[in-house]
């Protein structure tokens, strides 16, 4: 028995990012925060080259809008929820890093459903965002993270709420963005493995 779904190889790829982010999520869900930055870096890798795979392997007009809604999901639980989880592991737990935590997930779901609306109905011209891409979060987390490390605690417990609620504002201001280069989106995974190798080798030496 065939399971629904109109799937293509990119689709695939997209699926295994989304493994990445609920394995991530597990781990902030068990304090297991540098892991879950890991997976929430790979699945930005993940997100990152299933465009690459969607445009060498062409499909039906069904299979592009189901690719589009598939990515939409996968990327509200890999760099909506996920990073979430991460910042709420990083700070104090009060009434001010729930409403953020709940802003920063809302304008990432308002920014996923407005770029779906513009590519389906054709109003986007493909080269630009409008308003930061929610895929963002997998730079500006990872990064932030990392330099804290240099940080004081005591600024700790503020940078990341802070850092989210400003991505989340930027999700939704309606400033243009060129979109990145399939060498660009080369590097900052690059970038980021290099991270990973480098937080493991501190890890364990």
């Amino acid at each position: 028995m065939k399971i629904i779904g109109v799937y293509r190889k990119c689709d695939f790829v997209t699926m295994l990012g989304t493994c990445f982010a609920v394995t991530g999520i597990i781990f902030a869900y068990n304090l297991k925060t540098t892991f879950a930055v890991f997976c929430l870096i790979f699945a930005a890798i993940c997100d990152a080259f299933d465009g690459v795979v969607a445009r060498r392997f062409r499909g039906l007009k069904d299979q592009e809008i189901y690719g589009i809604e598939l990515d939409s999901l996968s990327d509200a639980i890999s760099f909506g929820v996920l990073p979430m989880m991460i910042v709420l592991n990083l700070t104090i737990h009060n009434i001010y890093t729930y409403a953020i935590s709940i802003f920063f997930v809302l304008c990432g779901v308002i920014r996923l459903a407005y770029f779906n609306m513009i590519t389906t109905t054709k109003k986007s011209n493909g080269k630009e965002f409008i308003g930061l891409p929610i895929t963002a979060s997998a730079i500006i987390i990872p990064t932030i993270y990392f330099l804290s490390f240099l940080i004081k605690a005591k600024y700790k417990v503020i940078l990341f709420p802070v850092t989210l609620l400003i991505t989340g504002i930027l999700f939704v201001f309606p400033f243009k963005l060129r979109k990145p280069t399939g060498r660009e989106k080369a590097i900052l995974s690059a970038l980021g493995l290099i991270g990973i190798i480098i937080a493991i080798i501190k890890i364990y030496s």
